[in-house]
């Protein structure tokens, strides 16, 4: 997931003071100021670090926390949001789902380079979503050929049900695959609290197609067939959760390929696909 920032010209000390954080944070002002001296070989005071800092707060971009500051998560969701939906726009490329013709709402289509790329963002979606759930409707569903994820992240995916259930949210998942690690995967979710049902299909579609509901908010992608190919071959090859090649799911999960996915607001068409996931 790659997009083009910048504030001003690259040695400007902002920019590497986002680039800094990019890759070390949380920091503090000195360790910023050490760092553009020792890395980049610019003289730079401590006072034009502060102001550079200060200024990136004030803007949203960064965040302090226990006086080091970070990149702010929210602020880089909306820049993505806004980058993805402007170069859909200029290649006249949006693509909306099927059968929604007759439904009204936001639609936002977002490509990346990889499955994990996919994931990890699909992941921050939801971390904003329970983040700021106060009211609504408080129903989470998911339905995918494998639950692979909790096998790669698993504290993240036990972090995100524990807040889900603070917030008397109900999650729902379907898993379409039928092997012995789909079975696996089923007792993991059920013991942090997740219903999770194996309902088998062998059709190309519903090996591919991946489709989770939060609120108001319907998150959808398809697999392409190499990837929907590997992962059939890794779950039928891996019999137990506790013998699984973790780094061939992770190379699965680095492959090269590009993939979209889905964000659409819409609480009708969100109820409408938790009826077809429940039934």
């Amino acid at each position: 997931m790659m997009f083009g920032l910048s504030f001003g010209k690259k040695s400007n000390v902002k920019n590497l003071v986002f680039s800094i954080l990019t890759k070390e944070y949380p920091l503090k002002l000195v360790e910023l100021t050490n760092y553009i001296r020792s890395r980049y070989g610019k003289l730079v005071t401590f006072q034009a670090v502060r102001k550079a800092v200060l200024e990136l707060v004030s803007g949203g971009v960064l965040i302090k926390k226990d006086s080091k500051y970070l990149i702010n998560k929210k602020w880089l969701l909306e820049s993505r949001k806004v980058l993805d939906t402007i170069y859909v726009d200029l290649t006249a490329s949006k693509v909306k789902p099927s059968k929604i013709s007759s439904i009204e709402g936001e639609v936002s289509v977002f490509t990346f380079n990889s499955l994990n790329e996919l994931m990890k963002f699909w992941q921050d979606l939801i971390e904003d979503w329970y983040n700021n759930f106060k009211k609504g409707y408080p129903v989470n569903c998911y339905q995918g050929a494998h639950v692979w994820e909790g096998l790669l992240y698993l504290d993240r995916e036990e972090k995100v049900i524990k807040q889900l259930k603070k917030k008397g949210i109900k999650s729902h998942m379907v898993c379409i695959g039928n092997t012995f690690l789909d079975k696996g995967i089923k007792k993991f979710y059920q013991n942090i609290g997740v219903k999770m049902d194996i309902n088998h299909s062998s059709s190309s579609f519903d090996k591919s197609y991946y489709v989770g509901t939060y609120g108001d908010m319907i998150i959808q992608t398809t697999y392409p067939k190499k990837i929907v190919v590997a992962l059939d071959e890794f779950f039928k090859k891996n019999k137990s959760i506790t013998s699984i090649d973790l780094m061939q799911l992770s190379r699965i999960a680095n492959m090269k390929v590009k993939m979209k996915l889905t964000v659409i607001k819409n609480l009708e068409m969100a109820k409408q696909i938790n009826v077809s996931i429940l039934g």
